[in-house]
This record gives C-alpha cells, sequence and structure tokens, in this order.
C-alpha cells in the first residue's frame, strides 16, 4: 500500500504537547534550537519550518535513493564497479544528485542592481534558478547526458551553492552511500521490471513508481 506523506499534519502532530513543552523546556534536537533563537516564538514559525524539513528533508532525500536504484540498475556494469571497490560510492552518489537534480528549480530575487554574465538584474527582480539545467551544462560537464560514477570534477549544483547551500547535504549524501550498497548487496541481480513512472512535479522530482525484481 503506498504511503502519502501529509506535510502538515505530521508538523502539527509534532508541535503538539512535545512542541510546546520544546519551547520551555529546550533539549538537543533541531526544533529546540529553533525555539530558543528567539525570546517568544510562534507556533506558526516552527510550523512552518516543520513543515520545510518534511518536505526538504524526505522528499529530496527518497527522490535521490529511487533514482540511484534506477541508474545503478540500468547502468549494471557501474553499479558492479561499485560494489566490487565501495570507494567509490562517494563521487557515485554525487554523479547521481547531478543527473537527476532532486531539486529541478528555485526562485531569487536581485537585492542590487547587479550583471552576470551578461545579464543584466534589477533590484527585486524575481528570476528562477534552472539546477537541472546547470548540472547538464556542457561549457562545465562532459558529455553531461551521460551516467558516470567516475565523473570527476563533478561542480554540480543539487544542493545550491554559496550562502544557500543545502545544510542537510551531508545527510543526504550518507543515507546513499549507506543505503544503495546495502540493497544491492542484500538483492542481488536487483534490475528494473517496467518503466520508471515519474509524478511530473516541481520543483521536487519525484518517482511515482519504480517496479524492479530480483533473485531470490
Amino acid at each position: 500500500m503506498p504511503i502519502r506523506l501529509r506535510p502538515r499534519r505530521v508538523a502539527r502532530s509534532a508541535l503538539g504537547r512535545p512542541g510546546r513543552a520544546t519551547v520551555w523546556a529546550p533539549g538537543e534536537d533541531l526544533l529546540s534550537l529553533l525555539a530558543a533563537s528567539r525570546a517568544e516564538v510562534a507556533r506558526e514559525d516552527l510550523l512552518a519550518n516543520c513543515i520545510f524539513f518534511v518536505l526538504a528533508g524526505h522528499a529530496t532525500t527518497t527522490t535521490l535513493l529511487a533514482a540511484g536504484v534506477m541508474l545503478l540498475a540500468e547502468h549494471h556494469d557501474q553499479r558492479d564497479r561499485l560494489l566490487a571497490d565501495p570507494a567509490g560510492w562517494p563521487p557515485a552518489v554525487d554523479e547521481m544528485l547531478r543527473y537527476v537534480s532532486p531539486i529541478t528549480l528555485t526562485g531569487a530575487k536581485a537585492v542590487t542592481d547587479v550583471e552576470i554574465d551578461g545579464y543584466r538584474f534589477t533590484a527585486g527582480q524575481q528570476r528562477i534558478l534552472a539546477y537541472g539545467a546547470a548540472n547538464r551544462d556542457p561549457r562545465v560537464f562532459t558529455d553531461p547526458d551521460r551516467f558516470d560514477v567516475t565523473r570527476a570534477p563533478n561542480p554540480h549544483l543539487a544542493f545550491a551553492a554559496g550562502a544557500h547551500y543545502c545544510l542537510g547535504a551531508p545527510l543526504a549524501r550518507l543515507h546513499a552511500e549507506i543505503a544503495l550498497p546495502a540493497l544491492f548487496t542484500r538483492l542481488p541481480g536487483l534490475r528494473l521490471a517496467g518503466a520508471p513512472q515519474w509524478r511530473g512535479s516541481t520543483p521536487v522530482r519525484q518517482i511515482e513508481a519504480l517496479p524492479v525484481q530480483w533473485h531470490g
């Protein structure tokens, strides 16, 4: 049975009695740190942050894991290389991030007049940053439409950059570096049993269904 994640319901549940206690008796968890960052914390502010963490930390990571399974099932030669040499997993995960781009785009607003690469932006002007396009830029990546777990260097923007670099990047990488080798080790011969079904969602790319089969 498919599991439907409802971030707002999860957030409201998390901010029930335990959430209120967090403000008065802070612990070492993230919500406690947020609550302690101001003298008075609005419950709706914590709720909004909770929703953000569920979406940013769950939906993107599940996309990375599902797409990683898909890519390695399709490129079994590269999968076998990784299983034979576990040291290759970190760059392989970065290549999955580049190739799939779980977050395809985001909005940005210029705070001052500025010119970037010949394009003029005026203060207050809203623009869309297309991470998916940047991660396939042929001026940066050789043969960008090819999946290559040994690609180096790999300056992808799957986690954005600069001041807005994703705080959860190390955890997301760790999830994939642990989960994917464990899955392919425990389910030898795992392969696709049909075409993946993408949701067509944006800005977060998500796989609706990924049929697979393996040797028993």
